[in-house]
């Protein structure tokens, strides 16, 4: 075969690789890298070919492990970083020595492998794993709690007093363990992109004033005044009916629960230049400083002596962020210890 086209057969193969490869001479500059590592690697074509590593490179970490290796001179040696952040691509790096028949040191080769699109796998698969699993635990769950509700109103019997207060700790129990299935499948359902898709025009008036009549209950078992303000003919925006709903039910659900008894949450609803904002303040115990930056963070709760007797999943603020990041939103906190809390969110309209 003759030479050029032995050479091009070559690149065909090295191209096809779905890992990235990089060689340099003894030098440190390139002469040898295939379409993954151009991608990866953000280069321009050829422009690299026989060219200093770190005049086309910009990633520090990667420049400095191929000095290394050239510069140490060491058989055998080889340096390897497992993640490796490069822009929005996250990357395992192998770099090894080249040395020819006399052990003579003449390059290093590089080998890019892309971690990113395996951890997407297995979020998917995760994401998979739980909703399954959650969509099975909520009909026997559902089940049981209207059946123990059923045994709590003497529908089929009478009991006695202690039979009563019981069944009411298993209710409370099974209440939660549904909200928690229900809280999982939510966040699931924002993981995967669902609070993009069936868009409609939006009344959010409408959705407080439901919301509002949902959650009077919780709040008179408190004896906490709702306060709600809501400016008139507010425009309509484009979201997804059940993520806002989900919305204004764990923003306001969350500032009763953290709420004492004879406290106050207050709501208000209006137009904000180019945005509809959304405050949600309450009279409660406060969140600490050092505990804001993590409080949309999945499964974490604040632990303390206020908190421990206030039950949850830790998941209702991780679904609010996630909703509003789907509507292209954003939200706010701000927090005193011991005078409360108050969250604002701000939606585009149109």
């Amino acid at each position: 075969m003759p030479y050029r086209a032995m050479k091009e057969s070559l690149n065909a193969v090295i191209d096809s690789l779905s890992d990235g490869i990089l060689v340099t001479d003894d030098l440190g500059r390139v002469i040898l890298y295939n379409q993954k590592a151009e991608s990866l690697l953000g280069i321009t074509g050829k422009a690299a070919l026989g060219q200093p590593v770190q005049d086309h490179i910009r990633n520090e970490v990667l420049v400095g492990l191929i000095t290394k290796i050239l510069t140490l001179n060491m058989p055998y040696h080889a340096e390897e970083v497992c993640l490796m952040d490069t822009g929005k691509t996250r990357l395992r790096v192998h770099v090894n020595p080249v040395r020819d028949t006399n052990g003579l040191l003449i390059g290093s080769v590089t080998l890019l492998h892309d971690v990113a699109q395996l951890s997407a796998i297995d979020n998917i698969k995760s994401n998979n794993f739980l909703a399954m699993v959650s969509h099975q635990l909520k009909s026997p769950l559902s089940s049981t709690l209207l059946q123990t509700s059923i045994l709590l109103e003497e529908m089929v019997g009478g009991i006695n007093e202690k039979q009563k207060d019981l069944l009411q700790k298993v209710k409370a129990k099974i209440k939660g363990m549904a909200e928690l299935v229900n809280d999982i499948l939510d966040v699931c359902f924002i993981e995967e992109g669902g609070y993009v898709t069936q868009i409609e025009p939006l009344n959010l008036a409408e959705i407080l004033q439901r919301t509002i009549e949902l959650m009077q209950p919780q709040a008179q078992d408190k004896d906490i005044a709702l306060q709600v303000t809501a400016e008139d003919d507010l425009p309509l925006i484009s979201g997804n009916k059940s993520g806002m709903e989900a919305m204004f039910i764990n923003l306001i659900s969350n500032a009763i629960k953290y709420t004492h008894s004879r406290g106050q949450v207050s709501i208000g609803l209006k137009k904000d230049a180019q945005h509809l904002q959304l405050k949600v303040s309450d009279t409660g115990i406060g969140i600490e400083e050092r505990d804001i930056f993590r409080i949309f963070d999945k499964f974490y709760r604040v632990r303390s002596e206020r908190t421990k007797y206030i039950s949850g999943s830790g998941l209702g603020l991780t679904i609010v962020k996630g909703v509003v990041d789907a509507h292209r939103g954003s939200i706010y906190v701000e927090s005193e210890v011991g005078k409360g809390t108050t969250f604002t969110v701000l939606l585009p309209i149109g």
